[in-house]
């Protein structure tokens, strides 16, 4: 059975201070920062020798603080997502993937549709796209995928 870590009040703060941790959700869902996330991949890629644990550690974790399986975890999934999508999906600017979808900036709409739909669709869990505007009317698209081995599809 699988058992969610809650963290202490006590563990939050030492998280929130990390400069990798965006912030804490429901006192046990970390949300990593897109730097961090590119930067533990690209060094498990150059270095594959080195183990999640070893690699969250650099990256100023307490990996004693964290579950036994989060650092190999979180590094799998964003591996995965490396591997379908690039550099681009942890960018941090306006045209990133992001939970609620893609939105795409006007000037550039096309090269990056194109490239986003081309990627997508080549993922074996690809079900579907949702395509609606934004607040500000931009287009946003967001892509469906199936789930297996993953809470949420982030």
């Amino acid at each position: 059975m699988n058992k969610t870590r809650i963290y202490t009040d006590e563990e939050i703060r030492v998280l929130l201070s990390n400069p990798n941790v965006v912030r804490i959700r429901n006192k046990s869902q970390i949300l990593y920062k897109n730097s961090f996330k590119l930067w533990a991949v690209k060094e498990k890629l150059s270095h594959s020798e080195k183990t999640a644990k070893e690699i969250f550690t650099e990256g100023k974790f307490d990996v004693n603080m964290l579950d036994d399986r989060t650092p190999q975890k979180r590094l799998n999934s964003w591996m995965k997502k490396y591997k379908i999508f690039g550099e681009d999906y942890f960018s941090d600017s306006k045209s990133h993937y992001q939970t609620k979808g893609t939105i795409f900036d006007k000037d550039k709409a096309e090269h990056n549709f194109v490239n986003y739909v081309r990627k997508a669709v080549h993922n074996p869990k690809f079900v579907a796209f949702i395509i609606d505007r934004d607040e500000k009317n931009n287009l946003r698209i967001t892509n469906l995928v199936s789930i297996e081995d993953e809470k949420t599809n982030s």
